[in-house]
């Protein structure tokens, strides 16, 4: 009920809103070509109303725009001390123009050509010349104006150059409109693939643990088939259900695994992306990342080969991880440089990431890999999962990549190397 009403106050305003800006360019009419009948913009402000906005009944507004111009146009006479009967007669035919050309807008139904903007030029032409004919006949019923063919002719060639500025103006609100729009979905776009590129990180993860269980279970079988074999039944039968517990465990993330495999196949098509554009979206979500945390940051990029395709999922996974570390580990501002190298004829990709952070102690650097590690705690004390680096790493070794720690010094230069190979396609569908 609520949603209701509001619709209905948005409508209202819409049409105040409407009449104000209509009368006003109706007050400073460009032509007089006879006694009271007027070249104004009123009709092309109407047109783009009509056109724009869809809530609004052309029929109604064409009533309420021409009774509304036609009291506005009466009063104006009166002040000029034109008699009421006078000004009555004079000003009434600017209903019947409005309302024709609300009753034609609506009979055309001309929003159906929105892709077709020709069509619309066009149409608006035949109603803007029916409307001022059905006027002019309106005033000569009343003997207010002779029509002549030059009349005629001229009603003609201003409702040409009056649709021709609609159209050119409305073009521009359709081509804004558009870009508003593609922006819109490119933002929506963009977020899915961050959303799936994180996905796939955790899927690698996932595969890798699953695997782990696998050989638990094996483990764990052929040692209670051992113990059996040695008399030790009780001990036997404990660790069977063990192993049938892990065995449960595995199941289940293999199902979580499957639903993960799934979305990430049915958005094969951003599975190879442009180089740039990849960039673009991860230097988007990073500097919104910094701002989240209140650093200021600048982000700096080479690239050798802007033309190049790679592999979106796993480079994003990776460039994120990496970048999001130097982020965090930066205390309110600094830099962070991309370097691409990436020569068409090379099997492999090689970036490098360089902050001007903190940097990692000597005595860590050889730990930062290991699964578990990190110098990361939140502000009740508790640690990090540290599953960035070493995720990396796992994943980085199962496509026969690497990455590694080039070197470390405090506040001046923290640089990892990493190496991407270019075709994953067979470990890909292996995975999934």
């Amino acid at each position: 009920m609520i949603k209701v009403k509001r619709k209905n106050v948005n409508i209202i305003l819409l049409y105040i809103a409407m009449v104000i800006l209509i009368v006003v360019s109706d007050v400073f009419h460009l032509i007089e070509m006879e006694t009271s009948f007027f070249i104004t913009l009123s009709v092309p402000v109407f047109l783009l109303f009509l056109l724009y906005f869809y809530s609004l009944s052309p029929i109604l507004s064409g009533v309420v725009v021409g009774t509304t111009l036609f009291s506005s146009r009466t009063i104006i006479s009166i002040v000029d001390q034109v008699p009421l009967s006078d000004a009555l007669m004079l000003h009434f035919p600017v209903i019947v123009f409005f309302c024709i050309y609300g009753i034609l807008f609506w009979l055309f139904y001309l929003q159906r050509f929105y892709s077709r903007p020709g069509f619309i030029g066009i149409y608006a032409i035949i109603l803007d010349t029916a409307s001022s004919f059905a006027e002019l006949a309106v005033r000569n019923t009343l003997s207010l104006t002779d029509p002549s063919f030059s009349l005629m002719g001229t009603v003609i060639f201003l409702a040409i150059l009056r649709s021709f500025f609609v159209m050119g103006f409305f073009m521009l609100i359709l081509y804004n409109k558009e870009q508003t729009k593609h922006e819109e979905e490119k933002k929506q776009s963009d977020h899915m693939f961050l959303l799936i590129s994180d996905l796939y990180a955790e899927s690698v993860q996932l595969k890798h643990s699953i695997s782990r269980a696998e050989k638990i279970t094996s483990n764990l079988y052929y040692l209670s088939k051992q113990l059996k074999e040695e008399q030790a039944s009780q001990s036997s039968k404990k660790i069977l259900e063990m192993a049938g517990e892990v065995h449960d465990f595995k199941k289940d993330h293999q199902r979580i695994f499957a639903s993960l495999a799934q979305i990430i196949k049915d958005q094969k098509k951003t599975e190879h992306l442009n180089i740039c554009e990849l960039l673009e979206i991860v230097i988007k979500s990073n500097e919104s990342y910094a701002a989240y945390l209140d650093k200021q940051i600048i982000f700096s990029v080479t690239v050798d080969n802007k033309n190049d395709m790679i592999h979106s999922f796993l480079t994003m996974s990776v460039l994120n991880n990496l970048i999001g570390n130097s982020i965090e580990s930066i205390q309110k501002w600094g830099s962070v440089d991309i370097q691409i190298e990436n020569p068409d004829n090379n099997a492999f990709i090689r970036i490098h990431i360089t902050d001007n952070g903190p940097g990692i102690p000597f005595h860590n650097q050889s730990l930062i890999f290991s699964p578990g590690f990190t110098t990361k705690f939140n502000d009740e004390g508790n640690p990090s999962n540290g599953i960035g680096l070493s995720y990396i790493k796992h994943s980085l070794n199962k496509y026969n990549g690497d990455i590694k720690l080039v070197e470390s010094i405090s506040n001046i230069q923290t640089c990892f190397s990493v190496i991407i190979p270019r075709n994953i396609e067979f470990e890909q569908k292996e995975a999934f």
